[in-house]
């Protein structure tokens, strides 16, 4: 996927979120540079499931701004946002009977229209490209053989690689994917998570919310992590997953310790269990 020509700039201005008068997070200012890939974690209803929907203009601040490209993205329309934002969230499901490649088409809609197929609406060039890029989106996510595959008949996991293969062939700027490891096996999990350290290589920003911490810290070029109605740190790895930070957000002693075959990189690791000793 290297015909993106948009580098990103993504600003957080004074941002609290959250539904109704209630805030969940606040007075979030950050910036995030092109190219960054950026881990965001925190507990089970901190609010980072909200703070993607709104970085994507799917909700609106309860006060400040999400700056895309020095524009407010309140004031952009649906097409401009599709065409700059691509948006992966936990739960999503398909009750049509779209084909693998039907669905994965669907990324490429916003450059073209919504209600056209790119291929009635557009050259013979234009119509290739788009299935170049289709095909290559469907090749990196491990589906190739699937393209025929209805998606209801999908498990969770392939289901899920389907909605990163469509993200990827919108070729946005912007990638937010709200655990987008989620129901995958160890193979798929690391497969997927490259594809996104890949993508961030042509200027893309990508936000990805994880529960797996060695994740975060394999990664990610710098982790954010949300808690107790705020941003709780934002830094590099190193200077996130630290143990006196992580106890004091997820209330349990992680333990840090340099990964086996690279001691910069951190692995985190959980307190052993409080039960008898399994015999040798």
């Amino acid at each position: 996927m290297d015909t993106l020509k948009l580098v990103p700039r993504l600003e957080l201005e004074q941002l609290s979120i959250g539904f109704g008068k209630k805030a969940i997070l606040s007075n979030i200012t950050l910036a995030i540079k092109p190219g960054e890939l950026i881990a965001l974690i925190g507990p089970n209803g901190s609010g980072k499931t909200t703070l993607l929907k709104t970085i994507g203009g799917l909700l609106k601040p309860l006060i400040g701004a999400v700056m895309l490209d020095g524009r407010n993205i309140t004031l952009m329309g649906k097409r401009e946002k599709a065409l700059k934002i691509s948006l992966l969230f936990q739960g999503a499901t398909s009750d049509w009977g779209f084909t693998v490649e039907e669905l994965v088409t669907q990324g490429r809609f916003p450059h073209h229209g919504f209600f056209k197929s790119s291929a009635a609406q557009n050259t013979k060039q234009t119509a290739a490209l788009d299935k170049d890029i289709v095909e290559k989106a469907i090749r990196s996510t491990g589906l190739s053989g699937f393209e025929h595959r209805v998606v209801t008949e999908l498990s969770g996991g392939e289901f899920q690689r389907v909605l990163i293969a469509r993200a990827m062939s919108q070729e946005s700027g912007l990638l937010l994917l709200d655990e987008p490891a989620n129901n995958l096996d160890p193979k798929y999990q690391y497969m997927v998570m490259n594809l996104v350290r890949s993508m961030t290589a042509f200027g893309r920003v990508a936000i990805v919310s994880l529960h797996d911490l060695n994740l975060a810290s394999l990664y990610a070029d710098r982790v954010m992590l949300v808690g107790k109605g705020g941003l709780v740190a934002m830094g590099r790895p190193g200077e996130v997953l630290r143990e006196d930070i992580l106890e004091a957000v997820f209330g349990i002693p992680l333990v840090i310790a340099p990964h086996v075959h690279n001691p910069h990189i951190q692995a985190v690791f959980p307190p052993l269990p409080d039960i008898p000793e399994r015999p040798v």
